[in-house]
Protein backbone atom coordinates (compact mmCIF):
# COMPACT_ATOMS: atom_id res chain seq x y z
CA UNK A 1 0.00 0.00 0.00
CA UNK A 2 1.01 3.40 -1.19
CA UNK A 3 1.60 6.46 1.20
CA UNK A 4 -1.94 8.69 1.63
CA UNK A 5 -1.91 12.14 2.27
CA UNK A 6 -4.01 15.21 1.83
CA UNK A 7 -3.83 18.49 0.44
CA UNK A 8 -5.78 21.70 0.73
CA UNK A 9 -6.84 24.75 0.07
CA UNK A 10 -8.05 27.51 2.08
CA UNK A 11 -10.34 29.88 1.25
CA UNK A 12 -12.42 32.31 3.63
CA UNK A 13 -15.75 30.60 2.14
CA UNK A 14 -14.55 27.25 1.58
CA UNK A 15 -11.81 24.59 2.08
CA UNK A 16 -11.25 22.07 -0.62
CA UNK A 17 -9.35 19.13 -0.13
CA UNK A 18 -7.83 16.15 -2.36
CA UNK A 19 -6.43 12.79 -1.39
CA UNK A 20 -3.46 11.52 -2.85
CA UNK A 21 -1.57 8.42 -2.48
CA UNK A 22 2.46 8.21 -3.79
CA UNK A 23 3.09 5.05 -5.98
CA UNK A 24 6.64 4.03 -7.86
CA UNK A 25 8.52 6.92 -10.08
CA UNK A 26 7.66 9.07 -7.48
CA UNK A 27 4.28 9.50 -9.38
CA UNK A 28 0.76 10.55 -7.64
CA UNK A 29 -2.57 8.51 -7.71
CA UNK A 30 -5.81 10.71 -6.73
CA UNK A 31 -8.37 9.17 -4.23
CA UNK A 32 -10.98 11.21 -3.06
CA UNK A 33 -11.86 15.24 -3.66
CA UNK A 34 -14.11 16.86 -0.72
CA UNK A 35 -15.35 20.08 -0.73
CA UNK A 36 -16.81 22.50 2.87
CA UNK A 37 -17.65 25.65 3.66
CA UNK A 38 -15.27 27.13 5.88
CA UNK A 39 -15.23 29.37 9.03
CA UNK A 40 -12.76 31.01 10.83
CA UNK A 41 -10.57 32.56 8.14
CA UNK A 42 -10.51 35.56 6.61
CA UNK A 43 -8.09 37.18 4.12
CA UNK A 44 -5.85 34.41 4.34
CA UNK A 45 -5.64 34.57 7.76
CA UNK A 46 -7.09 32.44 10.92
CA UNK A 47 -9.02 34.48 12.43
CA UNK A 48 -10.94 32.33 15.01
CA UNK A 49 -8.50 29.51 16.28
CA UNK A 50 -11.76 26.84 16.90
CA UNK A 51 -13.58 27.49 13.96
CA UNK A 52 -11.09 27.01 11.87
CA UNK A 53 -9.75 23.87 13.04
CA UNK A 54 -13.68 22.69 13.06
CA UNK A 55 -13.65 23.49 9.06
CA UNK A 56 -10.60 21.73 8.89
CA UNK A 57 -11.82 18.50 10.72
CA UNK A 58 -14.86 18.43 9.13
CA UNK A 59 -13.14 18.40 5.64
CA UNK A 60 -10.40 16.24 6.15
CA UNK A 61 -12.85 13.56 8.37
CA UNK A 62 -15.49 13.42 5.17
CA UNK A 63 -12.29 13.05 2.82
CA UNK A 64 -11.82 9.94 4.95
CA UNK A 65 -14.91 8.36 4.91
CA UNK A 66 -15.70 8.79 1.35
CA UNK A 67 -11.91 7.25 0.33
CA UNK A 68 -11.89 4.35 3.47
CA UNK A 69 -7.74 6.03 3.50
CA UNK A 70 -6.08 6.84 6.40
CA UNK A 71 -4.41 10.29 5.92
CA UNK A 72 -0.73 10.21 7.38
CA UNK A 73 -0.04 14.07 6.89
CA UNK A 74 -1.72 17.11 5.41
CA UNK A 75 -0.22 20.14 3.31
CA UNK A 76 -1.74 23.38 2.74
CA UNK A 77 -1.87 26.00 0.08
CA UNK A 78 -1.55 29.69 2.64
CA UNK A 79 -1.57 33.35 1.09
CA UNK A 80 -1.52 37.09 2.67
CA UNK A 81 -1.30 40.44 1.90
CA UNK A 82 2.21 40.12 3.57
CA UNK A 83 3.50 37.38 0.80
CA UNK A 84 6.28 39.16 -1.31
CA UNK A 85 9.77 38.71 -3.11
CA UNK A 86 13.04 39.73 -3.21
CA UNK A 87 15.97 38.72 -5.18
CA UNK A 88 18.67 37.67 -3.95
CA UNK A 89 22.43 36.43 -5.00
CA UNK A 90 25.24 34.72 -3.53
CA UNK A 91 28.63 33.17 -4.84
CA UNK A 92 31.01 30.15 -3.90
CA UNK A 93 34.67 29.93 -5.23
CA UNK A 94 35.71 26.57 -6.66
CA UNK A 95 39.29 26.56 -7.59
CA UNK A 96 41.69 29.38 -8.04
CA UNK A 97 42.37 27.81 -11.18
CA UNK A 98 39.14 26.16 -12.19
CA UNK A 99 37.42 22.68 -11.93
CA UNK A 100 33.94 21.31 -12.74
CA UNK A 101 30.84 22.47 -10.49
CA UNK A 102 29.70 19.45 -8.31
CA UNK A 103 26.39 19.15 -7.20
CA UNK A 104 27.22 19.74 -3.61
CA UNK A 105 28.68 23.14 -5.18
CA UNK A 106 25.66 24.26 -6.18
CA UNK A 107 23.72 23.34 -3.31
CA UNK A 108 26.17 25.56 -0.94
CA UNK A 109 25.90 28.55 -3.73
CA UNK A 110 21.40 28.52 -3.57
CA UNK A 111 21.89 28.11 0.23
CA UNK A 112 24.35 31.08 0.40
CA UNK A 113 22.26 33.29 -2.15
CA UNK A 114 19.00 32.61 0.11
CA UNK A 115 20.80 33.91 2.64
CA UNK A 116 18.52 37.43 2.77
CA UNK A 117 17.35 39.72 5.91
CA UNK A 118 13.95 38.46 6.45
CA UNK A 119 11.98 40.57 9.15
CA UNK A 120 11.63 38.80 12.50
CA UNK A 121 7.20 38.85 11.45
CA UNK A 122 8.91 36.95 8.00
CA UNK A 123 9.80 33.54 6.54
CA UNK A 124 11.23 32.79 3.29
CA UNK A 125 8.71 30.01 2.27
CA UNK A 126 10.27 29.33 -1.42
CA UNK A 127 13.49 29.62 -3.22
CA UNK A 128 13.32 30.27 -6.53
CA UNK A 129 16.59 29.85 -8.67
CA UNK A 130 16.52 32.39 -11.20
CA UNK A 131 19.88 31.25 -13.36
CA UNK A 132 23.33 30.80 -12.50
CA UNK A 133 27.05 32.20 -14.14
CA UNK A 134 30.21 30.72 -13.94
CA UNK A 135 33.38 33.32 -14.41
CA UNK A 136 30.85 36.17 -14.91
CA UNK A 137 28.87 34.61 -17.64
CA UNK A 138 25.20 35.10 -16.95
CA UNK A 139 22.55 32.85 -18.81
CA UNK A 140 23.40 29.68 -17.04
CA UNK A 141 20.53 27.10 -17.08
CA UNK A 142 22.27 24.16 -15.19
CA UNK A 143 26.29 24.47 -13.90
CA UNK A 144 26.58 20.96 -13.45
CA UNK A 145 30.09 19.39 -14.47
CA UNK A 146 31.07 22.84 -16.52
CA UNK A 147 34.27 24.31 -15.00
CA UNK A 148 34.88 27.61 -13.43
CA UNK A 149 36.69 29.87 -11.34
CA UNK A 150 33.55 31.10 -9.38
CA UNK A 151 30.13 30.05 -9.44
CA UNK A 152 27.18 32.46 -8.64
CA UNK A 153 23.31 31.80 -8.01
CA UNK A 154 20.44 34.27 -8.68
CA UNK A 155 17.71 33.16 -6.51
CA UNK A 156 14.09 34.51 -6.05
CA UNK A 157 13.26 34.16 -2.41
CA UNK A 158 9.00 34.26 -1.47
CA UNK A 159 8.47 35.58 2.04
CA UNK A 160 5.20 34.89 4.12
CA UNK A 161 4.20 36.05 7.63
CA UNK A 162 5.58 33.77 9.81
CA UNK A 163 2.14 33.78 12.20
CA UNK A 164 -0.09 32.80 8.57
CA UNK A 165 2.64 29.20 8.39
CA UNK A 166 1.73 28.72 12.71
CA UNK A 167 -1.44 29.84 12.76
CA UNK A 168 -2.15 26.50 10.06
CA UNK A 169 -0.05 24.46 11.43
CA UNK A 170 -1.70 24.88 14.77
CA UNK A 171 -5.12 24.43 13.49
CA UNK A 172 -4.11 21.33 11.42
CA UNK A 173 -2.45 19.91 14.22
CA UNK A 174 -5.37 20.61 16.88
CA UNK A 175 -8.31 18.55 14.08
CA UNK A 176 -5.55 15.67 14.52
CA UNK A 177 -3.42 15.57 11.69
CA UNK A 178 0.26 16.11 10.64
CA UNK A 179 1.60 19.17 8.79
CA UNK A 180 3.57 18.31 6.08
CA UNK A 181 4.22 21.06 4.09
CA UNK A 182 3.13 25.04 3.15
CA UNK A 183 2.96 26.10 -0.62
CA UNK A 184 2.20 29.73 -1.52
CA UNK A 185 -1.66 29.00 -3.27
CA UNK A 186 -1.11 31.27 -5.88
CA UNK A 187 1.95 29.53 -7.52
CA UNK A 188 0.36 26.34 -6.61
CA UNK A 189 -2.34 27.69 -8.80
CA UNK A 190 -0.06 28.70 -11.27
CA UNK A 191 1.24 25.26 -11.91
CA UNK A 192 -2.31 23.91 -12.90
CA UNK A 193 -3.52 26.68 -14.85
CA UNK A 194 -0.28 28.02 -17.23
CA UNK A 195 1.11 26.47 -19.71
CA UNK A 196 4.84 26.36 -19.99
CA UNK A 197 4.69 29.31 -23.20
CA UNK A 198 2.91 31.22 -21.12
CA UNK A 199 5.18 31.38 -18.22
CA UNK A 200 7.79 31.77 -20.67
CA UNK A 201 6.71 34.93 -22.94
CA UNK A 202 5.01 36.69 -19.74
CA UNK A 203 1.83 36.13 -18.26
CA UNK A 204 0.05 37.89 -15.19
CA UNK A 205 -2.56 35.09 -13.66
CA UNK A 206 -4.98 36.98 -11.47
CA UNK A 207 -6.98 34.97 -8.45
CA UNK A 208 -9.71 36.64 -7.74
CA UNK A 209 -11.31 35.16 -4.67
CA UNK A 210 -14.12 36.32 -2.24
CA UNK A 211 -11.98 38.21 -0.21
CA UNK A 212 -8.28 38.48 -1.69
CA UNK A 213 -6.76 38.88 -4.91
CA UNK A 214 -3.01 37.08 -5.94
CA UNK A 215 -1.86 38.36 -8.36
CA UNK A 216 1.62 36.46 -9.68
CA UNK A 217 3.36 37.93 -12.39
CA UNK A 218 5.49 35.68 -14.58
CA UNK A 219 8.36 35.92 -17.56
CA UNK A 220 11.21 33.69 -18.86
CA UNK A 221 9.58 30.34 -17.15
CA UNK A 222 9.55 32.13 -13.64
CA UNK A 223 7.06 33.94 -11.25
CA UNK A 224 9.06 37.13 -11.01
CA UNK A 225 6.89 39.52 -9.07
CA UNK A 226 3.68 38.41 -7.16
CA UNK A 227 1.22 40.95 -4.34
CA UNK A 228 -2.05 39.79 -2.56
CA UNK A 229 -4.22 42.71 -2.38
CA UNK A 230 -6.99 42.86 0.10
CA UNK A 231 -9.57 43.17 -2.39
CA UNK A 232 -11.78 40.75 -3.72
CA UNK A 233 -15.15 39.72 -5.51
CA UNK A 234 -17.39 41.34 -2.64
CA UNK A 235 -15.92 44.11 -2.57
CA UNK A 236 -15.65 44.45 -6.81
CA UNK A 237 -19.49 43.33 -7.17
CA UNK A 238 -22.41 45.16 -6.38
CA UNK A 239 -25.17 43.29 -5.33
CA UNK A 240 -28.04 43.59 -8.36
CA UNK A 241 -26.07 46.08 -10.08
CA UNK A 242 -23.21 43.87 -11.60
CA UNK A 243 -19.83 45.08 -11.35
CA UNK A 244 -18.14 48.12 -9.74
CA UNK A 245 -15.98 48.97 -12.40
CA UNK A 246 -14.56 52.57 -9.94
CA UNK A 247 -13.59 49.24 -7.38
CA UNK A 248 -12.35 47.55 -10.54
CA UNK A 249 -10.32 49.98 -11.64
CA UNK A 250 -8.71 50.80 -8.01
CA UNK A 251 -7.51 46.95 -8.39
CA UNK A 252 -5.91 47.99 -11.60
CA UNK A 253 -4.45 50.73 -10.88
CA UNK A 254 -2.52 48.71 -8.01
CA UNK A 255 -1.82 45.69 -10.21
CA UNK A 256 -0.19 47.90 -12.99
CA UNK A 257 2.14 49.93 -10.47
CA UNK A 258 4.21 46.57 -9.87
CA UNK A 259 7.70 46.96 -11.28
CA UNK A 260 7.37 43.79 -13.48
CA UNK A 261 3.62 44.48 -14.96
CA UNK A 262 5.32 46.22 -18.44
CA UNK A 263 6.78 42.95 -19.85
CA UNK A 264 3.40 40.94 -19.42
CA UNK A 265 1.45 40.05 -22.40
CA UNK A 266 -2.04 38.42 -21.29
CA UNK A 267 -3.92 38.25 -18.56
CA UNK A 268 -5.29 34.61 -17.15
CA UNK A 269 -8.04 35.13 -14.65
CA UNK A 270 -9.56 32.80 -12.29
CA UNK A 271 -10.91 32.67 -8.90
CA UNK A 272 -14.91 33.94 -8.29
CA UNK A 273 -14.09 36.62 -10.10
CA UNK A 274 -13.60 34.38 -13.48
CA UNK A 275 -17.64 33.15 -12.95
CA UNK A 276 -19.11 36.98 -12.95
CA UNK A 277 -20.51 38.28 -16.55
CA UNK A 278 -18.64 40.69 -18.69
CA UNK A 279 -15.31 40.11 -16.18
CA UNK A 280 -13.48 39.45 -18.94
CA UNK A 281 -14.62 41.97 -21.26
CA UNK A 282 -14.03 44.77 -18.80
CA UNK A 283 -10.49 43.32 -17.68
CA UNK A 284 -9.60 43.27 -21.15
CA UNK A 285 -10.96 47.31 -21.47
CA UNK A 286 -9.53 48.41 -18.33
CA UNK A 287 -5.69 47.38 -18.67
CA UNK A 288 -5.37 46.76 -22.73
CA UNK A 289 -4.17 43.92 -22.90
CA UNK A 290 -6.06 40.45 -23.48
CA UNK A 291 -7.58 38.54 -21.22
CA UNK A 292 -8.61 34.72 -20.57
CA UNK A 293 -10.48 32.91 -18.08
CA UNK A 294 -8.10 29.92 -17.01
CA UNK A 295 -8.95 26.25 -16.88
CA UNK A 296 -7.74 23.66 -14.40
CA UNK A 297 -5.55 21.27 -16.57
CA UNK A 298 -6.31 17.57 -15.91
CA UNK A 299 -3.06 15.40 -16.45
CA UNK A 300 -2.63 11.79 -17.92
CA UNK A 301 -4.67 9.32 -15.93
CA UNK A 302 -6.71 11.70 -13.75
CA UNK A 303 -10.02 11.81 -13.25
CA UNK A 304 -10.91 15.32 -11.67
CA UNK A 305 -14.33 15.94 -10.78
CA UNK A 306 -16.99 18.54 -12.62
CA UNK A 307 -16.64 21.56 -10.56
CA UNK A 308 -12.62 21.07 -11.19
CA UNK A 309 -11.83 24.68 -11.27
CA UNK A 310 -12.62 24.67 -6.98
CA UNK A 311 -9.85 22.58 -6.92
CA UNK A 312 -7.22 24.38 -9.02
CA UNK A 313 -4.34 24.92 -5.98
CA UNK A 314 -4.72 22.27 -4.30
CA UNK A 315 -3.89 20.05 -7.55
CA UNK A 316 -1.29 22.66 -7.81
CA UNK A 317 0.49 21.47 -4.45
CA UNK A 318 0.15 18.12 -5.82
CA UNK A 319 2.31 19.78 -8.70
CA UNK A 320 5.00 21.38 -6.61
CA UNK A 321 5.20 18.01 -4.32
CA UNK A 322 5.84 16.32 -7.58
CA UNK A 323 8.39 18.63 -8.96
CA UNK A 324 10.51 18.65 -5.02
CA UNK A 325 10.30 14.99 -5.26
CA UNK A 326 11.73 14.55 -8.91
CA UNK A 327 14.65 17.41 -7.97
CA UNK A 328 15.54 15.34 -4.87
CA UNK A 329 15.47 12.29 -7.10
CA UNK A 330 17.36 13.45 -9.70
CA UNK A 331 19.67 14.80 -6.53
CA UNK A 332 20.47 11.37 -5.58
CA UNK A 333 20.89 9.72 -8.37
CA UNK A 334 23.69 12.33 -9.36
CA UNK A 335 25.55 11.36 -6.12
CA UNK A 336 25.05 7.96 -6.67
CA UNK A 337 26.51 7.93 -10.40
CA UNK A 338 29.70 10.33 -8.91
CA UNK A 339 29.73 7.33 -6.00
CA UNK A 340 29.94 4.40 -8.46
CA UNK A 341 32.39 6.30 -10.88
CA UNK A 342 34.31 7.03 -7.96
CA UNK A 343 34.54 2.84 -7.41
CA UNK A 344 35.09 2.19 -10.77
CA UNK A 345 38.29 4.26 -10.71
CA UNK A 346 39.29 2.63 -7.21
CA UNK A 347 38.82 -0.77 -8.82
CA UNK A 348 40.84 0.25 -11.87
CA UNK A 349 43.55 1.58 -10.13
CA UNK A 350 43.73 0.05 -6.69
Amino acid sequence: MGHCFAVMDVKCHEVTAVLAEWGKNDDYALKGFCRTGSKGFQRGMVVDEALATDSIARTLAKLKERTGKRIHEVYAGVSSTSVSITPSSGAVLLSRYGREVSLQDIKKCVEISSTIKVPLEKEALHRIIRGFSIDGERQVKSPLNLEGVKLEAFVNVLTISSSIVRNMAKCISQAGFIPGGFVFSGLASALRVLAEDERQKGTALLDISRDLTEVMLFRDGLLTECKVFPVGESDIHLEGSGIDRKELEKLAHQIVSLAAWPKINKIVLIGRAALMEEMVEKLENIFKIPTTVGSCVAKPFEDLPAARSGYIASLGILDWLQEEKNRKRREGNIIKRGFNRTLAFIDRYF
